[in-house]
């Protein structure tokens, strides 16, 4: 009996696997808490120069300032940079933050203004390197050593990050420790996606998914509330690290490693007691030993045969290249809406709840709808509407007046809004276009592109610092946008992928959704039916 079977007569989705998904639903919120954070720890702190050699100086606006001193009244005008004295104009090196909105930020830290200002993208990058890392390295630790203990690796990385850098005395430092917690968050994510679609049936795979990614919606609805009545960031970051420390406890004592990868591991004694475990929770009877389990060999390509497959076969070549740019798109928007809405203008609280907001709003549609449209057409509909919603932001940028910004903030959510809805099909759109032999190292491959976009995003979300003018606060969106529907189009050229038999093998990826010629064509060394002609005008790959 296959362990799909075994789980099918367990409950597919009992009392067990409701209690797994509630505990793994707390990692993923604390994923989206350690990394959305960032919005408010490193937002654009408003400052202005402290004035030379006055110790009770507090933020007042840039211009004129006097101060009172035994000689008399002196005049400073002072800006965010520089302050003139007595027509003599220098750029200072100390700063008075306003505190209206937040107490203390990492910016009012460490100075990160004027000329260190572009350091928050260097920052940003360090988080998404860390998400790049634990991207690659969470699959491939939890297939050796299990799921269970990368799951508390990553629990545990997100824990020292938070805890420890309030103490942390340099920015470089700081900046480390946001590499570690990008590397824990994205293992404190993949991971338990990875457990939940393993303890339940296939056709409850859809609803495990949705699922944690609810989880990491509410994770942004909680970070909300705490950052509204916690406005300094080492509180902050102890109310955030408090949960991590309790959710490291409960995944350490009550949460089972995975009966499937035991099973692929050979262990089977404690496969079965893992199993009887689900059997007694879901009031079900367990009547197997464990020679009745089969093992199914799963092995999937080397990278030296992934890529011997993809020279020999230019459909699935060009097709993993239309993939990885949409990742590449998804990933860019996605991050550089979600980690910069303070540049939006108007209220930062309001834009980051407008912004989980349209999160939430997309999965619940997309949830509803995947199977129902289709996954293609939805993909491409959803990329295509929000490249042009990103790249309609020049007009509200160049000819809305500062009343209007709410304009741009909602463009910009209503394209984080369909980006959101393309991100919840991206991953079963790319593994339903790749056969079994390809499909974890095309899905790999193409998250692995995805990350170098939310990289790229972090400094393209400084175009309007380098470009001071309307135009320049404009770019990021417009390159968003332009990426975002350019992904759009290539996509249009893809197979639809809705109800089909996964492809086991090259040729049977190949021809999904393709009519068969009379005549044989070959294929990189393999029969075909591949034909030259298109479909509706276009050509699949």
């Amino acid at each position: 009996m296959d362990y799909d079977t075994i789980i099918y007569h367990l409950n597919p989705f009992g009392k067990y696997q409701l209690f797994v998904c509630l505990i793994l639903n707390i990692g993923s919120s604390l994923n989206s808490m350690t990394s959305l954070v960032l919005n408010f720890i490193m937002t654009q702190h408003i400052h202005r120069c402290q004035i030379p050699h006055y110790d009770l100086d507090h933020y007042s606006p840039p211009g004129s300032v006097f101060i009172n001193t035994t000689n008399g009244e002196l005049n400073y005008n002072v800006t965010e940079c520089t302050i003139e004295f007595n027509g003599t104009t220098t750029t200072c090196n100390s700063w008075v933050y306003d505190q209206g909105l937040f107490k203390s930020t990492i910016i009012s830290k460490f100075d990160v203004v004027c000329d260190e200002k572009f350091f928050r993208a260097h920052f940003l990058m360090a988080h998404y390197i860390g998400l790049l890392v634990g991207s690659i390295l969470s699959g491939f630790l939890s297939d050796i050593i299990g799921r269970k203990p990368v799951l508390v690796l990553g629990i545990m990385s997100m824990l020292i990050a938070m805890v420890t850098r309030p103490f942390v005395p340099s920015l470089e430092m700081v900046t480390f420790l946001e590499f570690i917690n990008g590397f824990g968050s994205m293992v404190s994510y993949m991971i338990p996606f990875v457990l939940l679609t393993e303890l339940v049936g296939p056709k409850m795979r859809l609803f495990a998914s949705f699922c944690v990614y609810l989880g990491f919606c509410v994770g942004l609805y909680l970070l909300l509330i705490l950052v509204y009545f916690i406005r300094e960031w080492k509180l902050l970051m102890w109310a955030i690290g408090v949960p991590i420390g309790i959710f490291a406890l409960i995944v350490i004592f009550f949460l089972d490693e995975s009966p499937r990868w035991l099973i692929s591991r050979g262990k089977m004694e404690e496969a079965m007691q893992s199993l009887k475990t689900v059997a007694k929770v879901n009031k079900m009877t367990l009547s197997l030993s464990v020679k009745d389990i089969t093992i199914k060999d799963e092995r999937t390509a080397t990278f030296t045969q992934f890529l011997k497959e993809l020279i020999k076969s230019k459909s699935l070549l060009w097709r993993l290249t239309i993939v990885s740019l949409n990742w590449f798109a998804l990933n860019l928007v996605y991050y550089g809406i979600s980690m910069n809405v303070a540049k939006f203008g108007g209220d930062l609280f309001v834009n980051y709840a407008a912004s989980s907001s349209a999160e939430l709003l997309a999965i619940l549609f997309c949830w509803y709808t995947a199977n129902k449209i289709g996954r293609k057409k939805l993909f491409c509909t959803v990329m295509i509407l929000g490249g042009v919603t990103c790249t309609s932001t020049i007009f509200t940028y160049l000819y809305a007046n500062e009343s209007q910004t709410w304009l741009t903030t909602s463009l910009a959510m209503i394209g984080k809004f369909f980006v959101s809805i393309a991100f919840f099909v991206v991953y079963m759109f790319t593994a339903e276009l790749f056969p079994t032999v390809l499909r974890a190292s095309s899905l790999g491959f193409a998250s692995m592109t995805g990350r170098l976009g939310a990289i790229s995003s972090a400094y393209i979300a400084e175009l309007g610092t380098l470009i001071p003018s309307k135009f320049g606060s404009a770019l990021p969106l417009i390159v968003y946008g332009v990426v975002g529907l350019t992904g759009g189009m290539l996509s249009l050229y893809l197979p639809e992928t809705t109800d089909i038999i996964l492809p086991e093998y090259v040729n049977d990826a190949i021809n999904i959704n393709r009519t068969e010629q009379n005549s044989q064509k070959s294929d990189g060394g393999e029969k075909s039916s591949v034909n030259n002609e298109s479909q509706n005008g276009i050509t699949y790959f």
